[in-house]
């Protein structure tokens, strides 16, 4: 239950991070343009840098085979996502596209990289990196043929998204960070420390971004829709509690449960922030989109820690250590 704990201690800490952001922006101390700004500095630079980081360690095949799963995991679960809101949301339903995006796509980098870091540290990062990749993939390919709504269209667009994906920050810092983790290499000290510190300021700007974020959608609208805790239901707990009931049995077969858990918190994230830009990007009503983002983002702050609370109650009954 240790991991469940920490889950739900820092995830009080950041709903706290969460209103202060919240209130610089109703505060007029922080404007849209700003906090679009803070925004590209944790997506562009300080996530990337707390990626970099995460491979500084010693290379071992423990490591890598951690990392091989971790994709494999990742690429299930967004499947898994994907197969669950083609069944629950109708197409013929207004905005579903905005739902099935919103419930397939996860925060995982904005709430996921602080949370695994303050629970397992950098190799949870480390591990974390398997899943993002698979994110960005399915993102940039199914979820631009999902909002754009133009199957045929979409597909050169889409075979462009993925060179697009190839070299977005992430991806870059990933490929670094495994050249160094292979290698051995690490940067200078009068080079480290400075992205040591850089990384730091990842959950206070993620958090205080998204509280700006909130803001600005209006919160009260989207705890009005009843459209929104429905998505948000599978969003949040249905499919994670699945997805932990399947993945955990793995740790009998010598899967680390720090992987499973990694993934679990990352699938479990709420929904992406990325759902509000393809929304404006497509034509789709951002309105919508922001309300998805805004319920699921507070509601994730309880229902995460339930997750992991679920998986090592899980472990503890099949005698995974």
């Amino acid at each position: 239950m240790d991991s469940a704990l920490i889950i739900a201690y820092q995830a009080v800490v950041m709903f706290i991070l969460l209103f202060f952001g919240y209130f610089l922006f109703k505060a007029k101390m922080l404007s849209e343009e700003s906090t679009k700004q803070l925004s590209a500095i944790t997506l562009t630079i300080v996530n990337p840098v707390v990626i970099f980081n995460s491979y500084m360690m010693d290379f071992n095949t423990e490591l890598l085979a951690g990392l091989g799963v971790a994709v494999l995991l990742g690429a299930a679960a967004h499947l898994a996502f994907i197969i669950v809101s083609n069944i629950v949301v109708k197409k013929c339903r207004d905005n579903c596209e905005i739902e099935r995006f919103a419930m397939i796509y996860a925060n995982c980098g904005f709430m996921g990289i602080p949370l695994i870091n303050a629970t397992f540290g950098a190799e949870g990062v480390f591990y974390l990196t398997g899943f993002i990749t698979m994110f960005n993939l399915f993102m940039w390919t199914h979820g631009t043929i999902l909002m754009s709504g133009k199957k045929n269209e979409s597909f050169g667009a889409m075979l462009k998204n993925i060179g697009k994906v190839l070299v977005s920050p992430a991806i870059i810092a990933i490929a670094a960070g495994m050249v160094f983790f292979f290698t051995g290499l690490r940067l200078p000290d009068i080079l480290q420390t400075p992205l040591d510190y850089i990384g730091s300021l990842n959950t206070p700007l993620a958090m205080i971004v998204s509280g700006a974020t909130i803001a600005k959608a209006g919160l009260l609208k989207g705890f009005r829709s009843p459209r929104v805790y429905f998505v948000q239901v599978f969003k949040l707990l249905a499919v994670p509690l699945v997805l932990a009931a399947i993945f955990v049995p793995f740790g009998k077969l010598g899967v680390s449960m720090m992987v499973i858990d990694t993934i679990l918190i990352a699938a479990s994230a709420p929904t992406a922030s990325a759902t509000i830009m393809f929304s404006y990007r497509h034509g789709r009503d951002e309105a919508y989109a922001s309300g998805q983002f805004a319920v699921s983002t507070i509601a994730s702050m309880a229902t995460m820690p339930l997750i992991l609370m679920f998986s090592a109650f899980y472990a503890g009954v099949l005698g995974v250590a």
